[in-house]
């Protein structure tokens, strides 16, 4: 039976963008832009959860909540708000009003999805919390019983090593890093029998490395005691009907979870390429066979990426699909595939205008069409999460628990490489094991503070050692939250959420512009000093573009500056629609504008930009007075390394040729001289 949700909302690009979300996932929805109408159809409707956003067509969000709070103090409410709230403001929505979950603009369709599916199935905070139900959960239990017997011999052999070199110092340290992996992943899967030895013995070799106790007889036996009584454990937590490691594995089963990215496929597939598609990429693929229902169906769910089989229609047809898929409310910035069956370097322009950030050769190679995939799953901006743990069955659990949440989660196991794939990965969040192999977090996390581009970055640390002293030892190295394992998953998700949000309002008052929605100029200006490093470190090319409306002070003195900033407004609008999703984007002062393209030459961007500037002069703007008028913009683009290898020298070149295209008579895009 559907859940049925009440939307309460007078935003009608939200309102498009929510409904179309929700009723994508099975959901019910109805909607009322008025708060009296909402509160009066409650008898009525009886709805599951209640989506309200910050302003009703006669009332604040805030203050409806507080008028439903009167009549109606059980149903679960979920509040969009513009803006960050005050302390004293959230407290009282979330404690004296009931509301469950507070999220902020601008949406994240797919994380915004998972925060309504964990809404509606949770009932308490302890439903939440209790995961041991679930398929994926199962299967890392039935993971961790496999691998279990290893471990315990593993540490075993330590400890007997251990006791016929009493002066290695490395092999105690090994023994207490074992047992202090084995108390926080044994607890953190539900195994609290095991988990409790495992700390009895980490204590142990605390007082013995803190120099508490001496290794002596007494001492050994007393660790061999809580080995064997780590065995006893294994028989009283893992029950005999836990299904084998292996069959869970490899059952073929994909748990059908909220997290999953949905893949549009438009083009003629069947059954079984769906399946071989999604089980290799971890996605669940929408297959759609022509345009109009591809629409359909992008309105109808949250897509993460589009696939478009030009071999199945005709190539400009394939363009006009993906720019009216773009077209959609929420989907600006989706990123795209082409699949093609001929060379395609001469509709590379159409292609680059339309948003395409990879091409495929048909027929296409399956491990090809999941690397596109994962591609541009990683484009869509979910938020990404960096775990460093040396435990890989910990890390498995903590993968389990954000991604059902719509995050997108990496591991490192061996933390020498967590800088290295800190770079590569750029995580919106670190989560940071204390006690590792050769070093400590607190050591990582230094190290990572050092490095300007990473001061920022949202530091959490999760470990089993929960004392005083640590927790200040980690917010001394520059940790901003610390969480003691066992983790809560609750709690783990309420801190992510938290510090994820926190950071997002931050980066967005600091690195947008308000009117346009581009990047500012210092922002701007970091994001082009990663891709000019990337593009020296792997000898690849760039093109850069700096663009000027014309004749802009004419349309603010003639039109009026509200008609002034309507045409910025549009043309950021247009800029953010159009390309690829991972192109920079800036607004870089007045009436300027400028853009990067990755690993794009000047002479592709050229030609799509030229189709940029074709559909900007047929827009009509409004002045202040109801006149009709149009606009142009002037450009002048350089490519990397061919004109200049230095940032700065760039700007200046692509400045003098947008210089010369006003000098030519505007309205050109000048890319030589």
């Amino acid at each position: 039976m559907a859940t049925s949700i009440l939307l309460v909302d007078n935003d009608q690009q939200l309102t498009a963008l929510v409904k179309s979300l929700l009723t994508g996932r099975g959901h019910e929805v109805s909607h009322f832009e008025s708060g009296k109408e909402a509160i009066d159809s409650l008898a009525k409707l009886k709805p599951d959860l209640i989506v309200v956003s910050e302003q009703l067509s006669d009332i604040d969000g805030v203050g409806w909540i507080i008028k439903l709070r009167q009549v109606n103090r059980d149903t679960k409410v979920v509040f969009i708000s513009s803006k960050w709230k005050d302390t004293d403001v959230y407290q009282q929505l979330t404690k004296d009003f009931g509301v469950s979950l507070v999220v902020h603009r601008p949406l994240k369709p797919l994380l915004f999805g998972a925060q309504i599916d964990g809404e509606l199935k949770a009932k308490t905070a302890s439903d939440l919390n209790e995961v041991t139900d679930t398929e994926t959960f199962m299967q890392l239990k039935t993971r961790f019983a496999s691998i279990l017997p290893g471990r315990l011999k593993n540490m075993e052999d330590i400890i007997e090593q251990s006791m016929v070199n009493p002066d290695d110092d490395e092999k105690i340290q090994e023994v207490r890093r074992l047992s202090h992996n084995l108390k926080g992943t044994a607890s953190s899967c539900g195994f609290h029998h095991l988990g409790e030895t495992a700390a009895k013995i980490e204590q142990t070799m605390n007082d013995v490395i803190d120099g508490k106790k001496t290794l002596d007889k007494n001492t050994w036996e007393t660790i061999r005691r809580l080995v064997a009584v780590l065995h006893e454990n294994v028989k009283q937590d893992f029950p005999d009907e836990l299904p084998p490691a292996q069959e869970a594995a490899d059952n073929g089963q994909m748990p059908e979870d909220s997290s999953m990215a949905n893949i549009l496929l438009v083009g003629k597939y069947d059954e079984n390429d769906s399946k071989k598609f999604a089980q290799k990429a971890t996605v669940r693929v929408i297959f759609s066979e022509d345009a109009r229902d591809a629409i359909e169906k992008a309105k109808a769910t949250t897509l993460d990426a589009a696939i478009i089989d030009q071999s199945d229609m005709h190539s400009d047809a394939s363009f006009e699909l993906a720019l009216k898929l773009r077209g959609i409310p929420g989907l600006e910035t989706l990123p795209l595939a082409f699949i093609h069956t001929e060379d395609v370097v001469g509709r590379r322009t159409e292609g680059m205008h339309a948003g395409a950030s990879r091409y495929l050769q048909k027929p296409v190679k399956e491990q090809d069409m999941v690397q596109a995939i994962e591609y541009l799953i990683a484009l869509r901006g979910r938020p990404r999460i960096l775990i460093v743990d040396d435990d890989e069955d910990f890390t498995k659990i903590i993968e389990s628990a954000l991604g059902k949440e719509g995050m997108l989660v990496k591991s490192v196991n061996v933390p020498e490489n967590a800088l290295s794939i800190l770079e590569d990965f750029s995580p919106d969040l670190l989560l940071l094991d204390v006690m590792m192999p050769n070093t400590s977090g607190y050591d990582v996390c230094r190290k990572i503070r050092a490095l300007a581009r990473w001061q920022d970055l949202p530091i959490v640390f999760l470990t089993a050692q929960s004392g005083l002293d640590s927790r200040l030892a980690a917010f001394d190295a520059g940790a901003d939250d610390y969480l003691p394992k066992p983790v809560a998953t609750v709690e783990l998700l309420a801190r992510v959420r938290v510090r994820l949000d926190r950071m997002r309002l931050m980066k967005e008052r600091a690195d947008r512009d308000i009117l346009t929605g581009l990047l500012l100029r210092r922002a701007f200006v970091e994001a082009l000093t990663a891709l000019h490093a990337e593009a020296e470190r792997h000898k690849l090319e760039f093109s850069l573009c700096l663009m000027d409306v014309d004749h802009f002070k004419k349309v603010n003195d003639t039109y009026g500056h509200m008609a002034g900033d309507r045409v910025l407004a549009h043309f950021g609008h247009l800029l953010r629609r159009r390309f690829r999703v991972e192109d920079l984007r800036g607004r870089w002062g007045g009436e300027e504008f400028i853009m990067a393209f990755r690993h794009e030459g000047k002479e592709t961007m050229k030609g799509a930009l030229n189709r940029v500037l074709d559909e900007l002069v047929t827009i009509p703007f409004e002045g202040d007075h109801k006149e009709q008028f149009f606009v142009s913009f002037s450009a002048g683009m350089v490519s990397f390394p061919q004109d200049g290898t230095q940032i700065e020298a760039l700007i200046k070149k692509a400045d003098e040729r947008l210089y010369m295209a006003k000098e030519q008579g505007r309205r050109r895009i000048i890319s030589e001289g």
